[in-house]
């Protein structure tokens, strides 16, 4: 491309200024210019003045033209660059994988756009527009707080844009808030909006009575894509409210903070169908549906102000369908009720249980309750089932308890430990040092008896220092050591494959203190490294 020829402006005035002000310093009375000559040197100079600022004019106009084509030649070249972009090299199948891995709950009343991930793919480009709207699973995950609306219809408006768009997909509403007495307009309109789609719940969370009854206002039974179920303990104080969904075929997973357990056998509600059970009190009753024909694999307790628990008087019960267990410890509960560690295990007994997690439900607070060591060999005892994982997150124990623990679980495949970062935690150098392969024990290395099979560690730390950094590469190099007790004859590799670490900020220099197991990861181990919420390089 030829470029255009350069115009410069050409000054036509000698600017003799030395000259000038000589003459203005001597040329007085008769030896003074003439007033004509004078005259006719302004003109001159005062027409050059105007051509110079036409000039100008027409510098700044190019100027401006030049920045404004500026502009445009960078865009062009971005959308060029498009044109070649890899991502337009994907079929639409897989990008249309990609978004819906993108696009999980869809927060309509947050007012942020990142947080309505349907809609932000949308306004991407009109390819996307295209894609996003001919696929109705992207726009079927709805989460809105009724408490956080505005008192216009944008909300109203955007919720039927989604089911629109949705077509005839199954939804999954989340509909929260605090508790409200009465609706307003436009919250009813959104719960009118929301029931009125009640034969495609797929999966329905509530948490309120108030919002409860307006979804089911005009008396939905049939729903027939209905899988989970996840509801305030309000709405059920009477044994019959479950009983709606007794025509659900699909439905297979229930989340109740509170049910009246004693009406469990008259009950019209079809726990036969139940996988998952999560569930905020614990009474004699619950033997009516764990020891019948049950299905429940996943049984979940969360321990909460109002809930209960009381432990049974006979024998504890069979429990022998569930396979993974989680406790959801609090700090308090009503003033009669008793801890639920020690009710659980006090009370069950789960012969094929593979997986405990235990966590808190109020991880702000101190948790002071004595851990129940004997009622956990008991239930271990009682229960003699192979527990594959192990997790317990924020649980202020001490490490002599975990070790306890482990002693009795030689079938334990995934460990996770985590301290609570204000109140610390059972991890600590000699728990660290228990978990060694091998132990010294004066004379030469004896295997040692801790999870030998253990092939994935997580542990997350409230503090760190050298002590637990030198424990923590020694504990994994000693499980990649080939021909021990940690070792695989089979496959030839350590059993142990994957360690994470998670740190406080500012307090880990990984490329320092984990440098040898940089030379386990090149090996096959996997290792991640966290501080805070980063990812580290080692």
């Amino acid at each position: 491309m030829q470029r255009p020829s350069q115009v410069f402006y050409q000054p036509r005035t000698n600017l003799d200024f030395t000259g000038l002000y000589d003459k203005l310093r001597s040329n007085y009375g008769l030896t003074a210019h003439s007033k004509a000559n004078v005259t006719d040197e302004l003109t001159e100079i005062q027409t050059e003045i105007e051509d110079s600022e036409a000039e100008l004019y027409r510098l700044q106009s190019h100027i401006a033209f030049l920045q404004s084509h500026r502009r445009h030649l960078d865009e062009y070249r971005d959308c060029l660059h498009s044109l070649i972009s890899p991502i337009r090299k994907l079929p639409n199948e897989l990008l249309l994988c990609i978004f819906e891995h993108a696009c999980s709950m869809n927060h309509l009343t947050s007012g942020h756009i990142q947080s309505m991930p349907a809609l932000a793919i949308s306004g991407v480009c009109s390819h996307w527009r295209g894609l996003s709207r001919t696929s109705p699973q992207l726009w079927s995950r709805i989460r809105v707080y009724l408490t956080m609306m505005h008192p216009d219809h944008v909300v109203t408006d955007l919720l039927q844009y989604y089911v629109d768009l949705s077509q005839e997909s199954p939804l999954s509403f989340e509909v929260l808030g605090e508790k409200l007495e009465t609706l307003d307009s436009c919250q009813s309109t959104v719960c009118t909006t929301v029931g009125a789609c009640s034969d495609r719940w797929k999966e329905l969370t509530v948490s309120q009575p108030t919002f409860f009854k307006a979804l089911t206002a005009h008396n939905p039974t049939h729903f027939p894509v209905l899988e989970e179920l996840s509801i305030s303990s309000f709405a059920f104080r009477l044994s019959g409210s479950l009983d709606r969904f007794q025509d659900a075929p699909k439905l297979h997973s229930l989340s109740i903070s509170l049910f009246p357990l004693s009406k469990l056998p008259k009950s019209l509600f079809p726990w036969n169908q139940l996988n998952v059970l999560t569930i905020c009190s614990y009474t004699e009753e619950l033997k009516y549906l764990l020891e019948g024909p049950c299905n429940v694999t996943d049984l979940h307790f969360c321990e909460w102000a109002d809930g209960w628990f009381k432990k049974t008087t006979t024998f504890p019960l069979l429990a022998s369908s569930i396979q993974t267990m989680s406790l959801s410890v609090a700090a308090s509960t009503q003033q009669e009720s008793e801890s639920l560690v020690d009710v659980i295990f006090s009370s069950m007994t789960c012969p094929n249980l593979t997986s405990l997690y235990i966590d808190r439900a109020d991880i702000d607070d101190s948790y002071e309750r004595i851990w129940p060591r004997s009622l956990i060999h008991d239930f271990l005892s009682r229960s003699a089932c192979k527990l594959t994982t192990l997790s317990i997150k924020s649980i202020p124990l001490a490490d002599s308890n975990i070790i306890d623990i482990l002693t009795r679980l030689p079938s334990l495949l995934h460990l996770t430990i985590e301290d609570n970062m204000d109140f610390g935690g059972p991890i600590t150098p000699q728990l660290i040092q228990s978990l060694n392969a091998f132990r010294y024990n004066g004379r030469s290395l004896i295997p040692s008896i801790l999870a030998p099979r253990l092939r994935s560690l997580s542990l997350g730390f409230s503090t760190f220092n050298d002590t637990v950094n030198s424990a923590l590469v020694e504990m994994v190099s000693s499980r990649q050591y080939p021909g021990g007790v940690t070792y695989d004859t089979e496959t030839s590799k350590p059993y142990l494959r994957s360690v994470v670490f998670r740190f406080p900020h500012r307090q880990v220099v990984p490329e320092v203190n984990f440098l040898p197991l940089k030379y386990h990861e090149k090996a096959g181990l996997r290792v991640v490294i966290f501080e805070g919420a980063c990812v580290l390089n080692i």
